[in-house]
């Protein structure tokens, strides 16, 4: 009977250990159901979140879309008044050209018939003081006629400068306003792309989530069919040796107690000692942490007091207000975990971004990555890069922009953990480290 005895216990034992080892996989194939099921809830709020930020976005839009169509309506508007001054202007220029033509006229003629001693003539032949007098109202009319014809002369040139430096100021006006509905349109497309680049996102997600959860679901369901198996296995097994077993179960039960007894008593012993050890060994990282801590705040002080440092006398001056979060090179990025060489340095705090550098914007958009960010060309081989900006950019692509000028407001959109600025600086399309112009 012992080498049956033997073989059940052990068929019992291997069973038992499947047994296990299937409850450990079902577990494990369970808790990573629920991680989907609380990832999918995760989602699906997102989902809500997200129809709430279209309808924002589609009402900023909305202004948008009429802001653009008034500033068109303006800039219409505009043009027919420059027109109209237009049209003023050519008959202004046509009736002093009139003008200019009989003056002229009566300059040749007096010039090529008559001399200073006609008029002495004419005013000395008179027959009689009736007939002088008469002559001599007739030469008054002539000058008090050419008199009146100056003055209007002069009259309308002023009103031709004055309509004309009014056409220049309405030109300039259209010129303004032509640039605000650029940068409003560069705005609506960049408002657009990132509402697109989200939902794209949140949808792919979901769907990967989604076809993840039904293959651990199908996976649980063969893992329970296994286990049912094994079990009505188990219980013929314990079934065959049940009555073997119960003789041998009472005199290991009184051992058991006994054994039981005296572990209880050295494991609370050891308790004892353990939490006393565990008391002390407290006490003391704490008296160590509160040492770190001083030292750690007397580290960010004086980084917070370097990063208000004066303009470079380079050319270059400080994109952003706020302290150094993340230098030029390689580090372990803070959303993949893995090393990667950081072409720029991050710049933490909030409030507006300026033009490190007077230049011309090439791009003013929405990127997956960096967000909503402006770039720069600064003409001698040299760019910057600002990214994770907050939405309603300041400036438009192809906008020249001076040194300090606002390009927009410190955000945390793309791949971000925070609101900061990542600053970059190419020279000649390789990066280099920008704490060597605006440190």
């Amino acid at each position: 009977m012992q080498p049956i005895e033997v073989e059940a216990s052990q068929k019992l034992e291997e069973l038992e250990i499947q047994q296990q080892e299937l409850e450990s996989e079902s577990q494990k194939v369970g808790n990573e159901i629920q991680n989907r099921e609380e990832k999918m809830q995760a989602l699906e709020n997102e989902k809500i979140q997200l129809e709430e930020e279209v309808a924002v976005l589609q009402a900023d839009i909305d202004d948008l879309v009429i802001e653009i169509s008034e500033q068109e309506k303006e800039i219409d508007h505009i043009k027919e008044e420059i027109e109209q001054l237009k049209v003023e202007i050519a008959r202004l220029q046509e009736q002093i050209d009139k003008r200019n033509e009989q003056l002229e006229s009566q300059a040749r003629s007096v010039q090529t018939n008559a001399n200073p001693s006609d008029i002495v003539d004419l005013l000395m032949s008179a027959e009689s003081l009736t007939d002088l007098v008469g002559r001599i109202g007739v030469v008054n009319k002539l000058v008090s006629a050419n008199q009146d014809i100056m003055a209007a002369q002069i009259a309308d040139q002023k009103t031709l400068e004055e309509t004309e430096a009014q056409v220049k100021r309405e030109q300039e006006e259209v010129e303004n306003v032509m640039v605000q509905l650029e940068v409003s349109r560069s705005n609506l497309v960049n408002q657009r792309g990132a509402l697109d680049d989200k939902i794209i996102q949140i949808a792919a997600q979901y769907e990967m989530t989604d076809k993840e959860r039904e293959s651990f679901i199908n996976e649980q369901s063969i893992i329970a069919e296994r286990t049912s198996t094994l079990t009505e296995e188990m219980k013929v097994e314990k079934q065959r040796i049940l009555e073997e077993e119960r003789a041998k179960q009472e005199a290991i039960r009184v051992a058991e107690e006994k054994r039981q007894k005296a572990a209880e008593v050295t494991a609370r012993a050891k308790a004892e000692a353990a939490a006393k050890a565990k008391a002390e060994a407290t006490a003391q990282k704490e008296k160590n942490n509160n040492s770190q801590v001083t030292i750690s705040s007397n580290n960010a002080s004086s980084t917070e007091a370097s990063s208000n440092v004066a303009p470079t006398s380079n050319g270059w001056t400080r994109p952003a207000r706020g302290r150094i979060s993340s230098p030029y090179g390689w580090r372990t990025h803070p959303i993949f975990g893995d090393r990667r060489f950081h072409t720029g340095v991050d710049i933490a705090g909030s409030g507006p971004i300026i033009a490190a550098r007077a230049g011309t914007v090439t791009t003013a958009g929405y990127n997956g990555a960096l967000g909503y960010y402006v770039k720069v060309d600064h003409g001698d081989g040299y760019t910057s890069v600002y990214s994770h900006m907050q939405p309603n950019l300041s400036v438009a692509r192809g906008q020249r922009v001076s040194q300090g000028q606002q390009l927009g407001i410190m955000g945390t959109t793309g791949d971000s953990t925070g609101v900061h600025l990542d600053f970059k600086v190419y020279r000649n399309g390789e990066t280099v480290d920008p704490m060597n112009y605006i440190n």
